[in-house]
């Protein structure tokens, strides 16, 4: 059952990391001198992309030590 609910958090977490990124180019197009602007937000993007991954693969190996 743990690793329904950490696939779970991980495509979540994927996802939203995905949005942010997206809004941090975004942000970066209409400004790019405004390095506050947009910087941040893409860090925080990229964070939540690997703890999703990171996420998902411990699903995946917990899926596989229960068998």
């Amino acid at each position: 059952m743990k690793w329904i609910f950490l696939a779970v958090a991980g495509l979540l977490l994927n996802g939203t990391g995905l949005s942010f990124f997206g809004d941090a180019v975004i942000k970066k197009m209409a400004h790019p001198d405004a390095l506050n602007a947009w910087f941040w937000e893409g860090t925080f993007s990229l964070v939540l992309i690997n703890a999703g991954i990171c996420c998902v693969i411990e699903a995946a190996l917990t899926r596989l030590k229960a068998r």
